[in-house]
């Protein structure tokens, strides 16, 4: 059995301000079984709360970096090489391990399926919102994980999607050993863990991603969040991949676009608000797609009263409001814009996981529904700035560039 083994395991956390659950955490990877010795390694950068007293407690092994020194990589990587177990699991300070025998399921398939690292699909926390939920559950879909383990290696054909779908690793949780890790380490500021992965593969080593062993981990963040998350995403999958594929958009037509959809959306959500609860899922859906048939039938909005919607932070609506009161001219044509095209392939997702989880929508589940429209939008918006930026990357351009200063800062 694997305990009798002279196995020892270091868990590497970056920290910063983890809250008071950080000790639940480190509690529960104490109690993991079927190693010798756990070792926690907590790499901090300027956390002001109990987090540094908390992992003394645990007797983790405490590096501290200047909070401008950190990136992603840098973090993880000085914790491995200050690790003294002969394998690394990296995660973070607010996932949890899902059971006690969590590391050992993936040790034990790492041996014996010939896999050099592991990933595993995420549980989200039981008040993870619909957004999340909807988000994670269309990312095990796209990498076939969502009801089976998942061993991949280079595929024969190998473009943007083939790369992500077989390399794709996630330092939510990562195993691997430290021998191999340090042949290769991370690199980048962002998606380090995706890159590792593609590395891995392309030099003829197999990884995989388990369904099988899940860890919990979610988030509710704000819109304004997920308009950044959306921006720095596309920026490295552009990195990363040659063959990313980056439309040719216009930077002043996106701002109509953007306007123009978070007027569309507004107009969703004050429909469906009028609806009697409960009703059925198809009934929503019918009544949302249902506006979109009536797309051509919409005018590019005189004015617009960002204070008034509830459902996104005040960041966002500020961001919006800067652009709209710089950029933005009204139209008397018909939309012709992409942005409500792609929301629309969102909320075909969101249906689908709907009607696989809930039977019925009452009052709390519109209310996140709602929600989740606005993160989606907030996260095309990024895509598409990005897109922008990219485009204009060797042109001048105040707006862009004042733009991606603000959106890759901090993410």
């Amino acid at each position: 059995m694997l305990q009798n083994n002279k196995i020892d395991i270091s868990v590497v956390i970056p920290t910063k301000n983890a809250g008071k659950e950080f000790e639940f955490l480190l509690k529960t990877l104490r109690g993991q079984k079927g190693f010798r010795s756990i070792e926690l390694v907590v790499v901090d950068s300027g956390s002001t709360d109990s987090t540094v007293n908390i992992a003394k407690e645990y007797n983790a092994k405490i590096i501290n970096i200047l909070p401008e020194d950190f990136t992603h990589s840098y973090a993880r990587n000085i914790g491995a090489e200050n690790s003294s177990g002969n394998f690394l699991f990296f995660t973070v300070q607010d996932a949890l391990p899902s059971n006690e025998k969590f590391l050992h399921n993936l040790m034990v398939f790492l041996k014996n399926n010939d896999v050099v690292a592991i990933s595993c699909a995420e549980i989200p926390r039981e008040d993870a919102d619909l957004f999340y939920r909807v988000v994670s559950w269309d990312h095990c879909n796209f990498f076939g994980i969502n009801n089976k383990d998942k061993i991949a290696k280079l595929p024969k054909i190998f473009n943007y999607n083939t790369l992500r779908q077989n390399g794709q690793l996630s330092n939510i949780a990562c195993f691997v050993s430290k021998d191999v890790f340090m042949n290769y380490k991370y690199r980048y500021s962002y998606a380090e863990d995706l890159d590792f992965g593609i590395r891995l593969i392309k030099d003829g080593n197999k990884i995989a991603l388990l369904s099988s062993t899940r860890i919990i981990h979610s988030h509710n963040r704000s819109a304004y969040y997920f308009l950044k998350r959306g921006y720095v995403d596309s920026l490295f999958l552009k990195e990363i991949f040659n063959d990313f594929p980056i439309p040719h958009i216009n930077f002043n037509e996106l701002v109509l676009d953007m306007i123009f959809t978070y007027k569309f959306i507004n107009n969703i959500v004050q429909k469906i608000s009028l609806i009697d609860l409960p009703v059925t899922i198809d009934l929503i859906e019918s009544c949302i797609k249902g506006e979109y048939k009536q797309i051509l039938n919409f005018t590019y909005p005189e004015t617009i009263d960002f204070d008034e919607n509830q459902y996104v932070d005040g960041k966002f609506k500020f961001f919006l409001q800067e652009l709209y009161n710089e950029k933005y001219k009204q139209l008397s044509v018909s939309y012709y814009g992409f942005l409500i095209n792609s929301l629309l392939a969102f909320l075909n997702s969101t249906f689908k996981y709907l009607n696989n989880i809930y039977e019925i929508i009452d009052v709390v589940l519109i209310e996140d529904l709602k929600i989740c429209l606005y993160k989606q939008y907030a996260l095309l918006c990024g895509n598409y700035l990005a897109y922008c930026y990219i485009n204009n990357f060797h042109k001048e351009n105040i707006d862009l560039y004042r733009i991606h200063e603000e959106l890759k800062r901090g993410v």
